[in-house]
């Protein structure tokens, strides 16, 4: 009896050890507001790997893509490797509002979406 407690009190120990050693991924949170072309966008992450900051680069980029004048949902081509990105477009045809995801619309695994005040 006093063994199984030793030895599951050593693995208890010795994976709490390896738990601790890793670095923690960021979890998904609401980030801090910023501007684009004179906009405030809010934005997002989702899931376990992205931070604001990582997040709000890529906005950037995107934010600033010309889309046409299209109701909902345009493709756009210049994101993350592997994400799918999607946009709405609202002030002079830009993509002011949308979303990076892997997995699927309804089930996004991963990713950050942006959308302004």
């Amino acid at each position: 009896m006093i063994r199984r407690l030793t030895l599951a009190l050593v693995v208890l120990g010795a994976a709490l050890a390896l738990a601790s050693a890793g670095a923690a991924k960021p979890a998904a949170q609401v980030c801090p507001p910023f501007k684009v072309s004179g906009v405030k966008l809010f934005y997002e992450t989702l899931g376990h790997s992205w931070t604001c900051s990582a997040a709000k680069a890529w906005i950037v980029k995107l934010a600033a893509d010309h889309v046409g004048a299209s109701a909902v949902n345009v493709p756009l081509k210049n994101g993350p490797a592997g994400y799918h990105c999607l946009a709405t477009p609202r002030k002079q045809n830009l993509a002011i509002s949308g979303t990076c995801f892997k997995g699927t619309l309804a089930f996004p695994g991963t990713g950050f979406a942006w959308l302004p005040a």
